[in-house]
């Protein structure tokens, strides 16, 4: 079977005209807004078309546009999206509900992934040994960031002694500093910007919380890697992170713009040791269960055979594909 799959760093023109030349058996677009203007090259190529979306294709992209989408719904052969969330959120996009799609999530190496010798400690909070907290993403306003730093500026003033890391670069990192300075959080928050995965898992090492306060979000692997490490988390219901992390179970989960909410969860956390370990056990537990790199990859060849096999097919009757019912077949 050959495919073709790219993620954005060709010129249209020069993909264009990869593809033609690579005559492909499957042409899969990685990010849901790649295809826009393309979608002729599945009469050019007589290839079935498949397009993945992740969040921001369908959260951000294209909003002011109704029909943005209009010829991607029409013409693509396959969708595959995260989550049941973004599932949802593309047929109000005008996805029809009959098109041919596969709910596959992100999957982690958890043998990269591993807690290690983290420290673990009972009693978190206190000058001699501080609540330390770590969110790893892009400084982008999706993130919320600015309610993350809200919520420790209202864990110190209730007395909590916290070290915060922020693990990330991006266009917000002059604002999000900004915002730091104006809470008093200079000495508490550390901006350490973009870091190699080696030195990420080094801070999810040294972490007690993953802390988690997007207002738009598609899945987030960085949620998933946290689970990996055993680290309890604190995250908002935004987009699919209420797949993502079972509240009470793997984590706690707070309606996102919601600070208080979120240092109330963090505080729990501090006085709580139990339930740390409880949560962090659990997490672990549940992506080497659920959020495997084998599954995903016996997914992803279901859905390209079942491709295949309807691209001769104008229409598509309903189908659902999904990683944990399907995968295993």
């Amino acid at each position: 079977m050959r495919y073709l799959a790219r993620g954005g760093t060709l010129r249209k023109l020069y993909l264009d005209a990869e593809l033609l030349l690579a005559a492909p058996e499957i042409v899969h677009f990685e990010f849901g807004a790649l295809p826009v203007g393309r979608m002729y090259l599945r009469g050019a190529l007589k290839a079935p078309i498949v397009v993945s979306f992740r969040g921001y294709d369908l959260n951000v992209v294209g909003l002011e546009d109704r029909q943005y989408y209009g010829d991607v719904w029409v013409q693509a052969t396959a969708v595959h999206l995260l989550g049941e969330d973004l599932w949802k959120r593309a047929q109000k996009r005008g996805c029809p509900s009959q098109l041919l799609h596969a709910l596959i999530p992100p999957a982690i190496d958890a043998d990269f992934f591993t807690p290690g010798d983290r420290e673990e400690c009972a009693i978190v909070g206190t000058e001699a040994r501080p609540l330390r907290i770590l969110s790893v993403g892009r400084l982008d306003w999706r993130k919320g960031y600015e309610y993350a730093l809200e919520a420790v500026r209202a864990l110190i003033d209730r007395g909590i002694v916290c070290e915060y890391h922020i693990v990330g670069d991006g266009e917000f990192h002059t604002a999000t500093a900004y915002a730091r300075y104006q809470l008093g959080l200079t000495k508490a928050v550390t901006l350490l910007g973009a870091l190699p995965p080696a030195e990420v898992r080094d801070e999810m090492r040294w972490a007690d919380v993953m802390l988690h306060a997007a207002v738009s979000e598609g899945f987030c692997n960085v949620v998933l890697e946290g689970q990996a490490m055993r680290l309890s988390v604190v995250c908002t219901n935004a987009g699919g992170l209420s797949e993502n992390v079972v509240d009470g179970e793997t984590g706690l989960i707070v309606t996102p713009r919601e600070p208080t909410a979120l240092a109330n969860a963090m505080e729990r956390l501090a006085g709580d040791p139990k339930l740390r370990a409880r949560l962090g056990t659990a997490g672990r537990e549940r992506v080497l269960e659920r959020f495997r790199l084998a599954d995903q990859v016996a997914a992803f060849r279901l859905l390209y055979e079942r491709v295949l096999k309807a691209r001769a097919v104008d229409g598509f009757g309903a189908e659902r594909l999904s990683l944990e019912n399907d995968a295993a077949r």
